[in-house]
């Protein structure tokens, strides 16, 4: 990957090919496109809003060029592009100014929020909408001796669909920012990205709005209502304050002198136990707000003099 930054550092041709490259090699293998919108958010970060914007016009066009070539319709490719290059420009131009890793995440979670909330206008019930689209799917493939499913089934999967589309959402565009803050420190800040990662802390107005969230989801649950907003919300505050609580553990791990295999095995349950693993660090996140852990150390000596 770093192969990838340092050929898309040779100049906005380089760095243009490179998100679009990677852009339609997304349409394979999907992980791809994190690479794509971190080749824009290294080329914001280092040369500004103006080279960055020029990067995604240059890519856009080539991407989209391609797709018309090869499948005659280049609609969708124009949109995916869009919808991935523009957020990394606009996360790297205000990570430049704030040099604060947080605000970025902050401005994710507003994105997958106004996602979450136009879905649910345009289509209602987002767990019906899934439900017959996977019924259709599932019906084709038992036709042709695939797998199949009982209704119940299909709508428990289907009720699941929305809410990892969120965790995914985030996600994706966490990891673009971030690869590209980290490609720009390797490059250019060697251990800066470490440092920033391990001060991340969210805006302190986000911690009543974190437990607000939180009881309007418990209620929810307790009193059998169903307030789809609040599920929503809920998600997203778990998966950005586990962002926070993931700085908390790094910080601290470096403070005792963890050994690195703690911090993995802590990446390899959070992959394959997110739903328990993400709440347990988004817990810890909101705590680090109120108590501020990473300080902790700094204040005792000056208690016991």
């Amino acid at each position: 990957m770093r192969f990838l930054a340092r050929f898309a550092m040779r100049g906005p041709y380089h760095a243009a090919a490179a998100a679009a490259v990677t852009m339609l090699g997304a349409l394979t293998i999907g992980l791809l496109v994190i690479l794509s919108g971190a080749v824009v958010t290294l080329v914001t970060l280092r040369h500004g809003s103006r080279r960055g914007l020029e990067v995604i016009a240059l890519a856009t066009a080539f991407a989209v060029a391609v797709r018309l070539v090869t499948s005659g319709d280049a609609l969708a490719m124009l949109v995916l592009c869009l919808v991935v290059w523009l957020p990394a420009w606009l996360m790297a131009i205000n990570l430049g100014r704030t040099q604060r890793q947080a605000m970025p995440l902050v401005m994710i979670a507003a994105l997958v929020g106004a996602y979450a909330l136009a879905i649910r206008l345009a289509v209602g019930d987002v767990a019906v909408f899934w439900e017959q689209r996977l019924q259709s799917l599932f019906e084709a493939l038992a036709a042709e001796g695939g797998p199949s499913l009982n209704p119940e089934q299909v709508a428990f999967v289907a009720a699941q669909i929305h809410v990892w589309t969120l965790v995914a959402m985030f996600s994706m565009l966490a990891a673009t920012v971030l690869l590209g803050r980290w490609w720009q420190a390797v490059l250019y800040n060697p251990g800066g990205f470490g440092s920033e990662f391990r001060e991340l802390e969210l805006p302190r107005w986000g911690l009543p709005i974190a437990l607000a969230t939180g009881v309007a989801y418990v209620a929810e649950r307790l009193a059998g209502m169903n307030l789809v907003v609040a599920g929503d919300a809920f998600v997203i505050v778990v998966v950005l304050f586990a962002f926070q609580g993931l700085a908390v553990i790094h910080f601290r791990a470096r403070a005792v002198s963890l050994a690195n295999g703690w911090l993995a095995g802590l990446y390899v349950m959070l992959m394959l136990t997110p739903q328990i693993v993400g709440p347990i660090l988004a817990t810890t996140g909101i705590a680090d707000g109120f108590a501020d852990f990473r300080r902790l150390a700094a204040r005792r000596p000056k208690a016991d003099e």
